[in-house]
């Protein structure tokens, strides 16, 4: 098998490899659970979690014993091996244990936003139909009467069996196999409705033991020495991947912190000596624009933010290298349906990356001609299809390839750089328009505080451009101004047609723009005229 240089493409097959493919895989892990291959990792008494509020910690040894005590008790409640137990929770030091207490009893954990509507709870849980619910008891008003099993409130779930009795209670179902379900998490649904993806035990021991030795290898030391704050969402598959897998199967410390906000975060990582801060593009933006208040804090400990979720933009991140710049930005990328990094940026040289990193160990890519479906060389754009062992069976073709939908390229070093998504492609008369180029432009101009681009259909063009901005405070920036301001800066065909303001751009718990509701606003609330200026 040829590969040509770093780019780790092979011209007879198509395919990408990994570049570490050749270094040594670590040896799998004995455990089919997930649960017992996790708390077997990390040093009995070394913290696993802390509260970044409070300071209370978790120990490795505690977190076995809590999870025993929460299978136990989930158990006594009658929760059976394939049974769905639905987690709807802010971030707590409680959010682990549940969740691998779930999995220990050899049923399956889904997990919803807690900030959902009623509306769109009842959604998921019709879909999931949990035996139980797991929940806090802010949240619970707004879950009663949605499900016919038990609503368990997370303190009384661990209080539900004497302590004595959980730890002689076998913290994992003997006989597990890969292949069994252990987590039905829920896509983003930035284009369309949300999707229940099943990931087995096999896949996320995969992604733990992958993350485990990527950091292993790009750190040149222990893993386990990070300090990692856990400022995104747990119930996300970025934040459960990341902090649940990952982290645990290293033997690294996860500070907690309950809810974001920048001050919380910037004196969270003072406080508790964070090493590595992954975060969502929002949150990069936010540390970007306030350097002021970060002067106020002690961040000499913190090497490296990890951005992921969604694209950030490349005056972001110039900001960020200019505000911080003796701390790495790296940016890694994942989906739900491969249980979490495709891609990372560890062991890349240089202090801001604008690619999304390298493959991980054991990921094939293939970069394939939209119309065609013929595989590309480097540094020509397609779809990003991926085969390894952590993707699950959603999206899974005949040669185990999974379409991701997002246009990206690799170049010669082996680097992905994601483009956009092909469903989020504006068709302008003959030409294809990228919304992520517009806004990285528009994002650029100072009375611009955040934006997205979004189709609108036209009877002439077939869509047209149409940008949603959210102004500076204090700023009456007209949509002449903006549309002018485009002008000069882009070819005609991608020209911002029509602008719209709003008050703000909703987005996913990853930071992704949700352009599926931007549409549906514009096209029940607004009939644009557009003929004058196609």
């Amino acid at each position: 098998m040829e590969i040509v240089g770093e780019s780790g493409f092979c011209p007879s097959t198509g395919i990408y490899h990994s570049k570490w493919d050749g270094a040594a895989l670590l040896p799998p892990p004995p455990a089919a659970a997930l649960p017992s291959f996790l708390l077997s990792a990390g040093p009995p008494a070394k913290a696993a979690f802390v509260d970044a509020a409070s300071g209370a910690a978790l120990s490795y040894e505690g977190l076995r014993q809590r999870t025993a005590a929460a299978a136990a008790a989930l158990r006594g409640l009658g929760v059976c091996r394939g049974d769905v137990v639905l987690v709807v929770s802010p971030n707590s030091l409680h959010f682990p244990v549940v969740v691998l207490g779930i999995m220990s009893v050899g049923a399956v954990f889904s997990t919803a936003n807690f900030l959902n509507t009623r509306e769109e709870l009842q959604i998921q849980i019709r879909d999931s139909n949990p035996v139980v619910v797991v929940t806090t008891s802010e949240l619970r008003p707004k879950l009663l009467g949605l499900v016919s099993g038990p609503l368990v409130l997370v303190p009384e779930l661990l209080q539900l069996v004497a302590q004595e009795e959980a730890v002689a209670a076998a913290a994992a179902v003997e006989g597990t196999s890969p292949e069994e379900a252990a987590a039905l998490m829920y896509s983003s649904g930035t284009t369309g409705k949300s999707k229940a993806v099943v990931c087995t035990h096999g896949n996320l021991i995969a992604m733990s033991c992958i993350l485990r030795q990527v950091w292993l290898a790009a750190h040149g030391g222990d893993p386990g020495e990070d300090v990692y704050l856990c400022a995104v969402p747990l119930f996300h598959m970025f934040g459960f991947s990341m902090f649940v897998c990952g982290a645990l199967a290293a033997g690294a410390t996860v500070v907690v912190l309950r809810r974001y906000s920048l001050e919380g975060t910037l004196g969270a990582v003072a406080e508790h000596r964070i090493t590595r801060l992954p975060a969502v593009p929002p949150m990069v933006n936010q540390l970007a624009r306030s350097p002021h208040l970060a002067e106020k804090f002690d961040l000499s400990s913190l090497r490296e933010v990890i951005c992921s979720g969604a694209p950030l933009a490349g005056d972001h991140r110039d900001r960020f290298r200019r505000c911080f710049p003796r701390i790495t930005l790296s940016q890694c990328y994942g989906l739900t349906e491969t249980s979490g990094p495709i891609t990372l940026c560890d062991g890349v040289a240089g202090k801001v990356h604008a690619s999304i990193g390298r493959l991980v160990p054991s990921m094939e890519a293939k970069i394939c001609d939209v119309r065609t479906r013929r595989p590309l060389p480097p540094e020509q754009i397609g779809e990003l299809c991926v085969r390894g062992p952590p993707a699950t069976a959603l999206g899974i073709d005949d040669e185990g390839w999974l379409h991701t939908g997002d246009l990206c390229y690799i170049d010669g070093r082996g680097l992905v750089f994601l483009v956009d998504r092909i469903k989020e492609l504006i068709k302008y008369k003959a030409y294809q328009v990228v919304p992520a180029e517009l806004e990285e432009i528009l994002s650029r101009h100072p009375d611009v505080a955040d934006v997205a681009v979004i189709p609108h259909p036209s009877s002439e063009a077939g869509e047209i451009p149409v940008a949603c901005v959210v102004r500076r405070d204090g700023s009456s920036i007209s949509e002449d101004e903006i549309i002018s301001f485009m002008a000069a800066k882009v070819a005609p065909y991608k020209k911002i047609r029509r602008v719209r303001f709003v008050d703000s751009i909703p987005r996913s718990p990853s930071g992704k723009i949700l352009r599926r509701r931007l549409k549906e606003a514009t096209l029940e609330g607004q009939r644009l005229e557009i003929s004058p200026r196609l």
